[in-house]
């Protein structure tokens, strides 16, 4: 999981960054169309308020009149008797003592009037509806029948957005309670005091308010754009930022592995020779002996130590003597495989652990590298011999009981007159 987990963290910073950017956009985005909405719906509440505003005008004047029974004004162009008044109703018209004809004019006529004179002017248009009008004209809408039949069922309030004509407006009903005063030309049509007889609906263009609403938004979005542009500025900068403390970590990582690289090099690798130390030969060693007897494979190990290097060292110096031993290193070196361990042991003490082979082969292998070792010319010094050991490996041998007996393989060499191969084994043998 720690796996999976890590192959989706971002570890480039222009990745990161980049990511970091495009989620700020998103946010920036999410906000700006969330503000929109809210503005947009803070307008349509507004206008539901202003329509409600008018309603509650209307209704004042409405009241007004209820309160005065009626009132008479005089005939003229603009008003006309209210045909749709119940031929019961005495005194529709009267002539005063001067001679002015009036007509009387109930809260609901006067209301026509007033809503027919304000739909000249604003646009905002009144309608006075009813699900059983006296006057054709009060038919309801069917947004308002709707509206008229939830009243009937206890709703105090119908309120909406709609589009007609390709415009949208806003439109608010309330109910129309059944007065005292209502029953003089609505009694015949069944209805009681307390009775929904209708409604007075407000339509309200949108556009009135949205006029205005563009400057908004163009305020709204200019604000977004300049908080998105000042976060994707804060980005880049922190961007650089981690730029820098990343490529100052990655060189920081840099610097640890090579310093971890050079002190692993240091506890593996003898300075002199730039071959295995006896502390990597010995550990090495460990894991082919357990290898060797886990498979049954054969293993032998190689003890040479350079003859007289003592008084090379007197004779030549010691830096004469490193060389000597860094050319022997490197001659064994390309005579050996890769999978052989080879190491210097110590001062001029050298071991070759030889894989896959018998006490046989590996006393012909000492016996090729001594040869060779004689006949090279050693820089400052010229002739060099060695003398060596070889050992296999039994069954119930250890690494230290392996070295110790290709050791005293190698002494019995120098004992013997130098630049030889000995063994402790039954090396000589065919069924080695």
């Amino acid at each position: 999981m720690n796996k999976l987990i890590h192959r989706f963290i971002p570890h480039h910073p222009g990745t990161y960054s980049l990511m970091l950017a495009l989620c700020w956009t998103a946010v920036m985005a999410l906000s700006l169309a969330g503000s929109l909405t809210s503005l947009r719906r803070e307008i349509t509440t507004i206008a539901g308020n202003i329509a409600g505003a008018y309603i509650d005008k209307d209704v004042l004047y409405r009241n007004w009149n209820a309160l005065h029974g009626g009132i008479y004004v005089p005939i003229n162009q603009g008003l006309a008797p209210n045909a749709f008044y119940p031929p019961s109703m005495p005194d529709r018209d009267v002539v005063t003592p001067s001679g002015r004809h009036l007509t009387f004019v109930n809260p609901s006529y006067m209301m026509r009037q007033i809503y027919d004179l304000s739909r000249k002017e604003d646009g905002i248009t009144a309608h006075i509806t009813s699900l059983k009008p006296l006057n054709p004209k009060n038919a309801p809408s069917p947004w308002e029948a709707e509206g008229l039949r939830e009243f009937e069922r206890g709703g105090r309030e119908a309120r909406g957005v709609v589009s007609e004509g390709g415009k949208r407006y806003v439109r608010l009903m309330r109910p129309l309670v059944t007065e005292e005063s209502c029953l003089a030309c609505h009694a015949q049509q069944g209805y009681k005091k307390g009775d929904i007889r209708g409604g007075i609906s407000i339509r309200m263009p949108m556009g009135l308010l949205e006029a205005g609403l563009g400057k908004q938004l163009k305020h709204l979005a200019l604000a977004h754009a300049a908080v998105w542009l000042l976060g994707l500025l804060g980005l880049f900068a922190g961007s650089l930022g981690l730029r820098r403390r990343t490529a100052e970590r990655d060189l920081a990582l840099q610097e640890l592995k090579q310093a971890n690289a050079l002190l692993q090099s240091q506890a593996t690798t003898d300075p002199v020779t730039g071959i295995l130390n006896r502390r990597k030969c010995c550990e090495l060693l460990e894991s082919a002996i357990m290898e060797s007897k886990r498979y049954g494979l054969p293993l032998a190990l190689i003890f040479f130590d350079v003859d007289r290097f003592k008084s090379i060292n007197d004779t030549y110096g010691h830096d004469a003597g490193d060389s000597v031993l860094r050319e022997l290193a490197g001659l064994v070196s390309g005579m050996i495989r890769k999978t052989d361990i080879f190491s210097r042991f110590g001062g001029e003490e050298f071991v070759l652990v030889v894989h896959n082979n018998d006490g046989r082969t590996a006393r012909m292998l000492a016996e090729k590298i001594r040869s060779r070792v004689s006949q090279h010319s050693f820089i400052h010094v010229g002739q060099v011999t060695a003398s060596f050991g070889v050992a296999r490996l039994y069954p119930d041998d250890s690494a230290e009981s392996l070295v110790k007996r290709a050791d005293q393989a190698m002494y019995s060499a120098k004992h013997a007159g130098r630049n030889r191969v000995e063994s402790l084994c039954d090396c000589h043998s065919a069924a080695a």
